[in-house]
Formats: C-alpha cells, structure tokens, sequence
C-alpha cells in the first residue's frame, strides 16, 4: 500500500486492515520516517527488527497516547509532572513496565520506552488503530535517518508492507531520552529538549 497523507477514510481502513494481519510500513514524524506496525502483535515486532537488519538485543520504544500509558507501564506523579510539561514532544521516557506489557516488548530490566509524537500524522495512525504502535527509524540499523519516503525506500525496499507519504519532513536532532525507572531520573541521551531545560523537573 501507498498513500499520501492524510488518508481518506477508505486508505485509513485498508490500513488498518493490513496493521491487524501484521503489516509493518513506513510513515512520517515530526522530525524523520518511522518504521513500524501494530507495537502489541509479535510477528509484526520481530518484522521490523529484521527490516531494519537491527539486532534484537537493541530494544524498540513503542508510540502511545498519553492516557494509553497505565495499561503498559508504571507511572509515577513526578513522571506524570513530566509528561505535563513535555508531551506530546520530543521526550522518550525509559519506565517500569506494568504486568499488562507483553514479554517482546520488554527492554532490559524490565522497562519500556514511551514517546507521545506531536506529529499530527502518528496522532492519526493512533487514532485510527487505538493501540501503540512501534515507533523507530525508518532505515537500516547504523545508516542515515530519511526525511522522504523515497530515502526510506532506497534503504528498506520491498521488505515492508505500506508507505505513507508525508512529504518531507523537517529533521532535527533525536528526542531527548530519560531514563525514569528509579527515583533519580537520569537524562540518558541528550537530544531535542536540553539538559538545561530538563533538569529542573528532575
């Protein structure tokens, strides 16, 4: 499937169809393509480790709504004071995975990696799956990040199942990412959100 953004309400259910058999594609963000499927089917994880040629030891941080997050992780006040201020933004917070999470989904330690996008075309993905979807870049593991879906498909070619055409989108540095599964948080990658702005919440 290819499509430009936004989709009509047919392309929007043919894609939904395909996500629920296990489709995993590419489709814009706020700052570079992303690659992913339905975040809580495991064929559709493991798919996108192998197009991404990215080894499984490398965890993946799933796409969410915010009022999603207590069916998967373990949120805390001072996380959600964070998110207030943060979200829908470029933060991925590392958390304490719930018992609801699914084993493949679990990183080292027992933890995920959430981000709420603030790109209105991965808020209408969500919206119209209603679940998280898997949220990484779309192109080989080690290589450049795509801002076209034609970059992406130089790289990933024929190995995914649908491509959704944004346009180009903008670049930019990578989200910032925190680490909040102890009550010291530690800012892990600096990225979008500086170390300065973020501190004071910490």
């Amino acid at each position: 499937m290819k499509a430009k953004l936004p989709l009509t309400p047919k392309q929007a259910e043919d894609w939904k169809k395909l996500i629920f058999q296990g489709a995993v594609g590419v489709f814009p963000t706020e700052t570079f393509y992303g690659l992913g499927g339905n975040a809580l089917d495991r064929d559709a994880v493991k798919r996108v480790f192998v197009c991404k040629k990215r080894p499984v030891e490398k965890s993946l941080l799933i796409l969410v709504k915010r009022d999603w997050l207590l069916d998967f992780a373990i949120v805390t006040e001072k996380v959600a004071c964070l998110m207030d201020e943060f979200w829908p933004g470029a933060l991925t917070v590392i958390l304490p995975a719930n018992r609801n999470l699914p084993e493949f989904l679990r990183g080292p330690g027992n933890t995920i990696a959430v981000r709420h996008s603030p790109s209105k075309f991965v808020d209408e993905l969500l919206g119209i799956l209603k679940k998280p979807l898997i949220g990484t870049s779309a192109n080989l593991s080690g290589q450049p990040s795509c801002q076209t879906a034609d970059e992406a498909y130089r790289q990933l070619g024929p190995s995914v199942d649908f491509w959704l055409d944004g346009g180009m989108t903008k670049g930019g540095m990578p989200s910032t990412m925190l680490d909040a599964t102890e009550p010291n948080f530690r800012i892990i990658r600096e990225g979008a959100i500086s170390s300065e702005v973020i501190r004071p919440f910490l």
